[in-house]
């Protein structure tokens, strides 16, 4: 992509089509070209003068056919290099997952090959409702980044989830989308990524666990599927969107996902290991709670299986193998080398959790890469800028071992 990138904004017809002004301001503050499109709905709450005034382009509402004869569906969505709806309502997050093509708006997301954001926008009630997340999810898997809406006052009066995000969150989403090249460097391989972190029982309320959300994980599936991988996230106790195409499989504790990722082990091109698992699980956990009375309550502990020792046992010469060292401080970068010699890893991916600006719970992260050939420090970034350069490392890796065998011309 070169020069100018242009963003087609797409307004629909709630409260916070208000907050869609403030949007645009904020892609051209970025540096983007914006052109908006409106639903008839949109116009009650803001003039498409607005939009004009602001843009220095026409905005388009009903017309199929513009002045110059072009089709305004199919024009507006060949000059755009990005689709973002903001407010999305739930009529037209159900109308684009059911492919009606009933008002402009709706013409041109069926017609536009790009890449498209969502942003919802309604009532906490119509959010929640299984109609709504359907047809998200729906969306989803056809490839629509949806970026979530948050929790506050909404204009109704209720407290609750379905205020559209920040525009800061959605200009911080597309600024991402249009940063990533799309590549197709794993195209055709089984990638399986661990994400999360496993929680071992005491009894049936308690639990041995730690802080991981699992976001490392989730940001590295989506990269990989992108790039046009199959991807399988083995997961452990996440609460995040389900990202576009990537099969999901939850695994609570050490055990259960160590049984998942051996079966899929023989399938697996490439195996990322991002989740925090476990390293001890309780002897026997109770079947109920254990009460206050146990004042003298003690708990054994035995090791748990050592994913990736077991996995370099069993693993075949063409499968590229990684994983993470969260450790505590930076003297932790010699144990993360020991670890990738000691478990014969292709990569490890090292991380200083000491730090509260990233690593666990948090958007961000600074990782060294580590391979048998050497090092890269990455600096402070969001975790899908993390993962976008972890996948290229690991690309560039397969490449040359592709090459290796390519005969002599």
């Amino acid at each position: 992509m070169t020069g100018q990138p242009t963003v087609l904004l797409g307004v629909t017809g709630g409260i916070a089509a208000y907050k869609a002004a403030e949007l645009l301001r904020g892609f051209q503050k970025a540096g983007m070209e914006v052109r908006v499109m409106m639903t008839e709905a949109a116009t009650r709450f803001v003039t498409p003068l607005t939009f004009e005034t602001l843009s220095g382009h026409q905005v388009h509402v009903g017309e199929m056919l513009r002045a110059d004869s072009t089709i305004a569906h199919i024009e507006e969505g060949n000059v755009a290099d990005i689709m973002v709806i903001a407010p999305a309502t739930a009529n037209t997050l159900a109308k684009m997952a059911a492919g009606f093509a009933d008002n402009l708006l709706t013409a041109t997301y069926l017609a536009y090959a790009g890449t498209v954001v969502v942003a919802p926008s309604m009532n906490t009630n119509m959010w929640r409702h299984p109609a709504t997340q359907s047809n998200v999810a729906v969306l989803r898997e056809r490839g629509v980044y949806v970026v979530e809406p948050g929790a506050g006052e909404l204009a109704c009066g209720v407290y609750g989830s379905g205020r559209m995000a920040d525009p800061e969150s959605i200009v911080a989403e597309v600024k991402y989308r249009l940063q990533v090249e799309r590549k197709t460097d794993l195209r055709g391989l089984h990638v399986v990524i661990t994400s999360g972190g496993t929680r071992e029982p005491i009894d049936a309320v308690r639990y041995i666990g730690n802080r991981s959300s699992g976001k490392m994980g989730a940001a590295l599936a989506r990269g990989a599927f992108d790039r046009g991988a199959v991807v399988h996230l083995v997961k452990a106790n996440v609460d995040l969107p389900r990202a576009p195409g990537v099969t999901e499989i939850e695994t609570p504790t050490a055990a259960e996902m160590y049984q998942e990722v051996m079966r899929l082990l023989p399938e697996t091109d490439i195996l990322i290991m991002a989740a925090a698992v476990a390293d001890y699980s309780v002897v026997a956990p109770a079947g109920g709670k254990i009460g206050k009375s146990h004042a003298d309550l003690s708990v054994s502990l035995v090791p748990t299986t050592d994913i990736l020792c077991e996995v370099a046992t069993r693993k075949e010469g063409k499968q590229y193998v990684v994983g993470f060292a969260a450790e505590y401080g930076m003297e932790g970068l010699a144990r993360a080398r020991d670890k990738l010699e000691r478990k014969n890893l292709d990569m490890i991916v090292f991380n200083d959790i000491s730090r509260s600006d990233i690593g666990f719970n948090s958007d961000y992260n600074e990782v060294v890469i580590l391979t048998p050939q050497g090092e890269s420090r990455v600096e402070r970034a969001p975790k899908e800028t993390i993962a976008e350069i972890i996948l290229d490392h690991i690309a560039r890796e397969l490449r040359s071992r592709r090459e290796e065998f390519l005969p002599v011309t």
